[in-house]
């Protein structure tokens, strides 16, 4: 069974609907959604003919039950709700030997273009009647002040002024003679009309004849008609309904009547329209988040036998994709994925939970198959608008439905996080270890302020040695967090998640005050000092202010800006005009930059060039192949790159005496690795700088 789709179109409505069934349209059985008062032959997993039938027999009274059946009847129903998004039918209901004006509302759910719910709300118009004579002025009158426009098509006279007269004072009356004058209007007006009244028999063009007209316009259908006829013809009040009319009054008018049925009307429509634009994602047509967080909790209430599963699906690099091909093409994957998403995950309920990311809750009895997930994945990304996307799909199978479900949506997500960064692996199902990870990432975080106020973050120092003379002319500050017990975090575990979630921004900067502290107490001890380089992330360098902030410490820390270089990532550093105006405002402070990981991943020469570096350290990744013919070559054009830019060249995770020959032969100016120093503590570094007559700055 689908979601409850429309339960908050009735809430919405008041209390007229006393009783709100669901009919599931594969098995047709009838789910109870909300019942005040017992109705013969309806309840849950009965068959709808069965329940309907009986209802009739026991409550409609006699002149109006055979009309009843032929209506609705459950293939009668479903071939009236695959052309109209609605109706109501109208009769008259024998109670306690009471005779009552009764309607039913019948709406439709769609999914994957094909009716898979009708819901059924009953009302006794009676009370719908006497409700809406209070409530008819209020309603009648939108928000901006303006009337509500009704269209009336009736070729008598007479007629068209007593429904003029009826409606005058509450809505603005738009008349035709003819139903050709009434298309002409309706395509004119369409946008402002909020209902029509419409004639059966007319010259010209006939009421039969406007609605499969109108219908047959997609941005006409949306009016909704209710049908005027003298003729109390059950045949053409099927027909009419057949056509798409979504209410039916017979004449001579009954000034109540027709104010009720077009207040309720109305009503629907505008609660219609007004969820559809809060529920529904405007590109994709998928929920929203909130709507689907709402659906999914009477989702998994309501089918607790079922086994759910969560799915989320990601594109990787999408701002990629929206920077290479633009917006618009960028708008046009996620429609293409969306619809992907649609046709492949069956019997749930779909959203664009954020951004890229798509999800679905659906239940199966199936276990999720990892090589057909895949097989899917391929398929959709062949056929995709734009070549080699990749598509990550995160998995929550066998959800526990005790949980809320934004805990179980970012189970999915989780998993879907754990292969964000992997090009070999496009499907992780979420486990209790990607939980634990997770709760003790959460910890982290929480414990970031007081680790902060509590000096936990400890800052190291890996020396930089001149390449010739073997000494001291520089240092990384590097950062461990030591917790109050004695544990150790690894930067590996903690810096990732700093960097994601902008904490990373704040420990940066007191790195950076921590250093400038080192350097003013030496200074102040008339100690040599060497320029010791703190790394400023990504976060950090599209902080606004963050030129300000660190000028602002060295200055209070009255130190020079050259003894603090700035460590820019090669992948932070990729050029824009953001980074060259900030990179500039550091330089002219009087910051020295250093190109960190060059050669790690997203080289960019122009980088290099156009942003005012003096040094450039080669990764690691680039060392390690020294000892080989082709990497030994694409190290020493490197370190001839950096010269001609005169930038000095430093190379970092030098391991061995080889590795450090070698850059000695190719004129590297420093060497950073374990070959000569790890990282150190504060106390073990000044102890490595004794003895030093002389300053180096970088």
């Amino acid at each position: 069974m689908k979601d409850f789709d429309s339960n908050r179109i009735y809430q919405t409505l008041g209390d007229e609907f006393k009783n709100i069934y669901i009919v599931n349209c594969e098995d047709q059985q009838i789910h109870t959604f909300k019942e005040t008062l017992k109705l013969p032959g309806f309840s849950s997993y009965t068959s709808y003919n069965d329940a309907m039938n009986q209802y009739i027999d026991d409550r409609v009274y006699e002149k109006n039950r055979d009309m009843l059946r032929m209506a609705l009847s459950f293939n009668s129903l479903f071939s009236r709700l695959e052309k109209t998004e609605h109706f109501n039918i109208h009769y008259q209901s024998k109670n306690d030997l009471e005779v009552h004006f009764m309607y039913s509302h019948f709406g439709r759910v769609m999914e994957d273009g094909r009716l898979s719910q009708i819901i059924i709300g009953f009302a006794n118009e009676d009370l719908d009647i006497r409700r809406n004579n209070i409530d008819m002025f209020n309603n009648a009158l939108p928000s901006n002040g303006f009337k509500r426009k009704v269209l009336i098509v009736e070729d008598n006279e007479i007629n068209r002024e007593i429904l003029k007269v009826t409606l005058e004072d509450d809505y603005d009356v738009l008349e035709a003679v003819n139903g050709e004058e009434g298309l002409n209007i309706l395509s004119q007006y369409y946008k402002d009309i909020s209902l029509i009244l419409l004639d059966v028999v007319m010259p010209v063009c006939d009421g039969f004849e406007f609605l499969s007209r109108q219908k047959s316009d997609s941005l006409l259908a949306s009016v909704p008609v209710i049908v005027t006829t003298g003729n109390n013809s059950q045949e053409d009040e099927l027909k009419c309904l057949g056509l798409g009319a979504v209410d039916f009054i017979t004449k001579p008018y009954n000034a109540r009547i027709v104010k009720s049925r077009i207040d309720s009307v109305i009503k629907l429509r505008e609660s219609s329209m007004t969820l559809a634009a809060i529920e529904k994602d405007e590109l994709t047509g998928l929920y929203t988040r909130q709507a689907f967080y709402h659906h999914a909790r009477t989702f998994t209430h309501f089918m607790t036998e079922e086994k759910f599963n969560v799915v989320i699906l990601d594109v990787a690099d999408f701002k990629l994709i929206n920077g290479t091909y633009g917006t618009k093409k960028g708008n046009e994957v996620l429609v293409y994925l969306s619809n992907a998403f649609r046709y492949y995950v069956k019997n749930g309920l779909l959203t664009r939970y954020e951004g890229d990311q798509l999800l679905g809750l659906f239940h199966s009895k199936v276990k999720m198959d990892v090589e057909r997930i895949n097989r899917n994945i391929n398929k959709i990304a062949e056929e995709a608008p734009i070549p080699n996307i990749r598509i990550k799909v995160g998995i929550y199978e066998d959800v526990d439905t005790n949980l809320s479900i934004p805990i179980i949506c970012d189970r999915a997500l989780m998993a879907e996080k754990s292969i964000s960064k992997d090009f070999k692996t496009n499907v992780a199902f979420y486990t209790d270890e990607l939980n634990q990870k997770q709760l003790a990432q959460r910890q982290m975080e929480n414990d970031f302020k007081s680790a902060i106020a509590n000096r936990e973050f400890k800052v190291y120092y890996q020396p930089k040695y001149d390449v010739n003379t073997e000494s001291i002319v520089g240092a990384e500050a590097l950062v461990r967090w030591q917790k109050t017990d004695g544990t150790l975090i690894s930067p590996g575990a903690f810096i990732p998640l700093f960097e994601s979630d902008g904490l990373v921004v704040h420990l940066d900067e007191y790195v950076f005050e921590n250093v400038c502290q080192f350097q003013k107490e030496r200074m102040e001890n008339k100690l040599e000092i060497v320029p010791i380089s703190v790394n400023l992330s990504r976060a950090s360098i599209h902080f606004s202010d963050v030129v300000e902030r660190y000028v602002d410490i060295v200055n209070q820390k009255q130190i020079p800006f050259e003894c603090v270089p700035i460590e820019l990532t090669e992948s932070a550093t990729l050029y824009s005009e953001k980074i060259l105006e900030i990179t500039d405002q550091l330089v002219k402070a009087g910051f020295k930059l250093h190109m960190d990981d060059f050669g790690s991943g997203y080289s960019s020469l122009t980088s290099l060039n156009e942003l005012n570096f003096s040094t450039v350290k080669l990764d690691k990744s680039l060392i390690d192949y020294i000892d080989q013919v082709r990497g030994k070559k694409i190290v020493q054009q490197a370190i001839d790159l950096g010269h001609g830019l005169d930038m000095k060249v430093v190379a970092e995770g030098v391991e061995s005496k080889e590795q450090k020959d070698c850059l000695k032969e190719m004129h590297c100016d420093m060497i950073q690795g374990f070959y000569y120093s790890k990282p150190l503590k504060q106390e073990d570094f000044i102890e490595k700088l004794r003895g030093r007559n002389k300053f180096g700055w970088g």
